[in-house]
């Protein structure tokens, strides 16, 4: 990205969200040091930076359109939503980036093609419809834990259509799980931060704070958390995004694209300690932890018997290392108190059963 694209492009968020004008008082050496860039897929490199809570992004993950090359891809898309999904399927859709309504489907994609309307939509759920036949998310699925269990896929997991127009804001907020995010068409601007260091700067969430407008953010401070980091996600990259960091989102080119969520071993400790220290919106809940908790300790003992290309494919040999980079960053106070938990004592015991091999 060149410095003129840099500016263009934080120029145009700006507009869109007054929180960020400050980036014109700022040099630009300050933005490029905190932007993720894209690159190549591999699956090492995920799981490592699922074992440190950082963001991943890259440009060629295996998610795919199940079409003829060459087709028109933005047609193509909208052909197999328009008749991949019941016709009266509704969405929660927003409007403007504040108001929320339920929609039908086929309102949406009128105001969505037709440019009259900022609109978006993220919880389009495709699974057990025709339109899941027209991708292959697999790759997306392979090291889920969640998709062992179908109440878990249906609460937690949850692949969705993500569809936003052009100048779309979703404002400040935090998942439970970890999430991927992949781009088929557009383009979006992200902001991501770990959301206890911005709560305790006053940054603010929409899910889980009062907030009147646009929740609280200071872009001054977001540049100076060592987390904060900013990036662009566009046609055929995939973001993967820890549950830990909170995000605001501007689309800057109307954008097509699937999400899900999703627990995996190299990050479980992560978020584990996240449920039970922190409030959630899903997981705690709907009494879901003890649940997710089982099939995590079920598929660590199970993997123990499998191939070391298995164990592998679902990265058990970061789960030592992930829990040792636990201990060695963990406070003394919180330490013991998560050790006197029972499900966290029951994963740590289950864990430190691994194979020196699998280290």
């Amino acid at each position: 990205m060149t410095e003129q694209e840099l500016v263009t492009l934080w120029e145009f968020a700006a507009a869109v969200d007054p929180g960020l004008r400050p980036w014109r008082k700022l040099p630009v050496s300050v933005l490029q040091r905190k932007r993720l860039r894209a690159g190549p897929y591999s699956r090492s490199q995920l799981f490592s930076r699922m074992t440190k809570g950082q963001p991943s992004l890259f440009t060629d993950f295996p998610v795919s359109l199940n079409s003829a090359i060459g087709a028109d891809k933005r047609a193509l898309i909208l052909r197999d939503i328009k008749t991949g999904f019941p016709a009266r399927q509704v969405a929660r859709t927003q409007i403007r980036s504040a108001r929320c309504v339920n929609m039908r489907m086929s309102e949406f994609l009128r105001r969505w093609e037709g440019g009259r309307s900022v609109v978006s939509v993220t919880d389009l759920h495709f699974r057990e419809t025709r339109f899941e036949k027209t991708i292959d998310t697999s790759a997306l699925s392979d090291f889920n834990i969640l998709c062992g269990d179908p109440d878990l896929i249906e609460n937690l997991e949850m692949m969705t259509m993500v569809i936003s127009s052009k100048r779309n804001l979703t404002d400040t907020h935090t998942d439970d799980c970890d999430g991927s995010n992949h781009c088929f068409l557009g383009k979006k601007l992200w902001l991501s931060w770990d959301r206890i260091d911005g709560r305790s700067r006053g940054f603010q969430d929409v899910d889980r704070d009062k907030v009147s407008g646009l929740a609280r953010f200071d872009l001054r401070k977001f540049l100076s958390l060592p987390n904060g980091r900013w990036f662009v996600v566009k046609e055929n990259e995939t973001l993967f995004l820890p549950g830990s960091l909170s995000h605001k989102v501007i689309t800057l080119e109307d954008y097509l694209g699937v999400g899900s969520f999703h627990v995996a071993l190299p990050s479980y400790v992560r978020a584990l300690r996240r449920w039970i220290l922190y409030d959630t919106m899903d997981v705690q809940p709907y009494n879901l932890l003890e649940r997710i908790n089982r099939a995590v300790i079920g598929k660590i003992r199970r993997l123990q018997k499998a191939p070391r290309n298995v164990r592998e494919r679902w990265g058990l040999p970061y789960l030592r290392p992930s829990i040792e980079r636990w201990r060695s960053r963990e406070t003394a106070s919180t330490r013991k108190k998560l050790l006197e938990n029972p499900t966290f004592l029951s994963f740590l015991n289950a864990a430190q059963k691994v194979g020196a091999d699998d280290s």
